[in-house]
C-alpha cells in the first residue's frame, strides 16, 4: 500500500468503518500488456476509478482521487 491508500483506510478505520472501502480489480490486454483498471467503492458507492500498467499503481491513483474527492488528507 502506498501513501493515499493508506490515508484511505484510515481514514476509515478511524471511524470503526473497517469494510467501507472496498476495491474492483479489472485486467484487460494481451499478456505481454496487461493494463489494471481499479475502481475504489465507500459503502458500494463507487467514489473513483484509475487504469494503468501495474495494479498497484492503478490502485493507488483510484485512492488519490478518491481522497481528493472525499476531503481526506
Amino acid at each position: 500500500m502506498s501513501r493515499y491508500t493508506i490515508a484511505l483506510n484510515n481514514h476509515y478505520q478511524s471511524r470503526r468503518r473497517l469494510h467501507a472501502v472496498t476495491w474492483a480489480e479489472v485486467q484487460s490486454g494481451p499478456p505481454h500488456a496487461l493494463s489494471w483498471t481499479m475502481t475504489c467503492k465507500v459503502e458500494g458507492e463507487v467514489i473513483s476509478t484509475a487504469t494503468a500498467n501495474q495494479k498497484g499503481v492503478a490502485k493507488e491513483e483510484a485512492a488519490r482521487i478518491a481522497c481528493e474527492r472525499l476531503g481526506i488528507n
